[in-house]
């Protein structure tokens, strides 16, 4: 039997949500709340409280717990879309504050808002985050003279790091090491998280979603994002040292600028050379006629 973790309640107040991981930020499984639903809640706490009086050993007559408060159905609730009154920031903004990456206590506190209210708007872009993720791991990330990778960007990053000799936690936890943010000029960045040496590795890479194109932002997301096409089986020569560990360098990569071919000349014609004069021919001496 798989174990469920209790993360909250749907938008329209009719089922809670639960994770399959203890803090996981999206829901994967929802159960409505119905009749049949509340009854079950009143059993178990009817169940616990005769339990705990029999453990003291005292008589508790079968009582029914008061009945939870009755929902007025006629008062419709108010829509995600519409934020309360007391906050200073529409839905929309706060949102894209989300999108940015910003926790929600700090988003809480910028637009002035509940918490609960914040916790509500995210729910849907912690899942375009995701799906953002999703998508990105299965683009194909080029480089300049080699070509598009032979496997996807997150299986090249796995391999990558197990080629590296990446410590077997980092490998463990890469599935949650994943992340995606919305820049506020538009176009989204992807980056992966891990440790190494002691210290926090960050590969980050350009997303568009349009047109499924993944690019490096710094030079440790080029050499982690690619994986040849030749043979699966060796790793790259140029991103491993002689001892074997990884080489890293977080600075930006930028494109090398293209050499100037110098143009062939094409050779050189020979030389004409100088037509030898010609003396004129001599035109043949005139016979004379014998004079009579």
């Amino acid at each position: 039997m798989k174990r469920l973790y209790l993360l909250g309640f749907t938008h329209d107040l009719k089922g809670v949500v639960f994770g399959e991981r203890r803090g996981a930020k999206a829901a994967t499984v929802w159960v409505p709340i119905d009749e049949s639903f509340t009854d079950a809640v009143r059993k178990l706490e009817r169940a616990r409280a005769d339990k705990a009086d029999g453990a003291r050993g005292k008589k508790k007559k079968d009582d029914a717990p008061p009945p939870a408060p009755e929902v007025d159905a006629s008062r419709p609730l108010p829509p995600v879309g519409r934020s309360p009154v007391a906050s200073g920031m529409r839905p929309s903004e706060i949102q894209q504050l989300l999108r940015e990456g910003r926790s929600v206590n700090s988003v809480a506190e910028a637009s002035k808002a509940s918490r609960a209210w914040v916790e509500r708007l995210a729910e849907p872009v912690i899942a375009e985050r995701i799906g953002v993720v999703r998508m990105a791991q299965n683009a194909m990330m080029p480089r300049p003279r080699l070509g598009p990778s032979g496997l996807p960007l997150g299986e090249a990053v796995r391999r990558n790091l197990q080629e590296r000799r990446a410590p077997l936690e980092t490998i463990e936890r890469l599935d949650d090491a994943w992340d995606a943010r919305l820049k506020r000029a538009g176009g989204w960045r992807v980056f992966v998280r891990f440790n190494h040496r002691g210290k926090r590795r960050t590969a980050e890479w350009e997303f568009h979603k349009g047109r499924r194109q993944i690019l490096p932002r710094n030079r440790l997301a080029g050499q982690l994002g690619w994986w040849p096409t030749q043979s699966v089986d060796e790793p790259e020569a140029d991103a491993v040292d002689d001892t074997g560990e990884m080489e890293i360098d977080e600075q930006i990569v930028t494109p090398p600028e293209p050499v100037r071919r110098r143009r062939r000349r094409p050779p050189a014609k020979p030389k004409r050379q100088a037509a030898r004069k010609r003396s004129p021919k001599k035109a043949p001496a005139r016979r004379r006629r014998p004079s009579r």
